[in-house]
């Protein structure tokens, strides 16, 4: 590196001005001839230029390396080599090349506590992110990106406004009192947008003497209890359902009992009657109880899609194939049309095989004596349609958005009479929820029902 033409201009000027003062002084007396001084003083010039050219030049090389310290990013190598100068420009480079090699010390140290540090993050179960002072994203750990990424049509999380990434004013509101000043804040939301999702969030100050503006003000750690409030609801539901639906088998059972103790004490057809009766309310409640618990077990996981290869063709085979007798006991006939199967969808195979059985048995009992039942599938892109078509009674228009709700039913009377628990469509919905799917429902009356589930193929 040479140092700039201005500097060495001016010391020479300074290393030469007493030089040339003189020897214009000479010419001024005619005691020097001007020739013979303008040489001279050209060769002072020259001469006070080469005394200064090179510790003016090294002066510049430590301010240089100086200012790439400043300027040296964060995970860049400190390249320090020790200085073979002498003299106090010598001593200057030998201090700057410790200062070098303590501060790369020192960097190496940061760098690898943060990425330490990152890794830590992102080993957390529960999504945690940083604001600055105008609430934009400056950090999200690997449960944060998969939560947030791609939610309101957001893909890069740093540097976007929170409002931007979560829509949720309970939380908004929380960020901004603790930037004001107060103390830490825990709120509660639920996400809708995809499965419904709760999370408790904790909103903490990060408190530092010399923070700028972009730097982290403020921390959210969020817990997903999305689990424990579906349970407290489930519980609260169970209960519910269970004393609506119990309670009309339970009376018969006790009146029978009574019967049974009394007038019917000695009669032995009435009591094999009753005792038939009895049976078939009991029979009632074990496939209620035996439902509820299949659509809690499904709702406690249903936030977490499967990752399985399932076979869905064969899936459906076997299904069709344990329901083969119910079909001849009611003369309807079960056509399976799935050479479109080609590849496995994701799902988990014992629920998927649930999620068709209740479909297809639900179309063999309702539909007409002589009937068939269809189940055909067709490929769009990557996903999978599995339709059940039945040639039924079918639905009236204002029946359907209803039909996957606990315990609704169509005709009350004549779901019990066929052993319906009201609880089999609540069931479809929400095995295909959990495998990110969908259930569509058309029905023309007179004329039969065709019931729809997507699935995701596997990649």
């Amino acid at each position: 590196m040479t140092p700039k033409p201005k500097h060495l201009f001016m010391a020479a000027l300074v290393f030469s001005a007493p030089g040339a003062i003189a020897l214009i002084a000479l010419i001024a007396t005619d005691r020097l001839s001007p020739g013979i001084g303008i040489v001279a003083i050209l060769f002072v010039l020259a001469g006070a230029s080469a005394i200064v050219f090179y510790p003016l030049s090294r002066l510049r090389q430590v301010s240089r390396r100086l200012e790439a310290l400043i300027d040296l990013p964060p995970d860049a190598v400190v390249d320090a080599s020790p200085p073979d100068d002498s003299g106090a420009i010598g001593d200057v480079a030998a201090t700057l090349f410790r200062l070098e090699r303590s501060w790369g010390r020192d960097r190496k140290q940061l760098s690898d506590g943060v990425r330490a540090a990152q890794l830590l993050f992102d080993a957390l179960p529960d999504p945690l992110v940083t604001l600055d002072s105008q609430a934009r994203l400056i950090y999200a750990n690997a449960a944060a990106r998969t939560l947030l990424e791609g939610r309101n049509g957001v893909d890069d999380l740093v540097g976007r406004d929170l409002s931007a990434v979560i829509r949720q004013p309970a939380i908004l509101q929380a960020v901004s009192e603790v930037q004001e000043g107060l103390p830490t804040r825990t709120v509660e939301f639920t996400f809708t947008d995809r499965v419904d999702q709760s999370f408790e969030a904790r909103v903490e100050p990060i408190r530092a003497d010399s923070a700028s503006e972009d730097d982290a003000h403020t921390l959210i750690l969020m817990h997903d209890v999305t689990a424990l409030r579906r349970a407290e609801q489930m519980r609260a539901d169970f209960v519910a359902n269970v004393s609506h639906e119990l309670r009309t088998p339970l009376t018969s059972l006790v009146g029978f009992i009574e019967t049974l103790r009394g007038p019917a004490k000695d009669d032995t057809a009435a009591q094999a009657r009753f005792l038939d009766l009895m049976e078939t309310q009991s029979t009632r409640m074990t496939r209620i109880v035996n439902d509820l618990l299949s659509l809690s077990r499904i709702e406690m996981n249903e936030h977490t899609p499967p990752s399985d290869a399932v076979d869905l063709k064969q899936t459906i085979a076997t299904v069709a194939d344990l329901l083969a007798p119910q079909s001849r006991a009611r003369n309807v006939g079960v056509e399976l049309a799935l050479d479109a199967l080609i590849l496995p969808v994701m799902g988990q195979a014992d629920e998927l095989a649930q999620l068709f059985q209740n479909l297809i048995e639900n179309a063999i009992k309702y539909g007409r004596d002589g009937s068939n039942v269809r189940v055909e599938a067709t490929i769009q892109d990557d996903t999978a349609r599995i339709s059940v078509i039945d040639q039924g009674e079918g639905i009236a228009r204002e029946h359907i958005s209803r039909l996957t709700e606990r315990f609704y039913r169509v005709d009350t009377a004549r779901s019990r009479e066929l052993g319906g628990t009201g609880l089999g469509l609540a069931i479809v919905k929400h095995i295909a929820n959990r495998h990110r799917g969908e259930l569509t429902i058309q029905s023309e009356p007179g004329v039969g029902s065709t019931f729809t589930v997507t699935l995701r193929l596997s990649d």
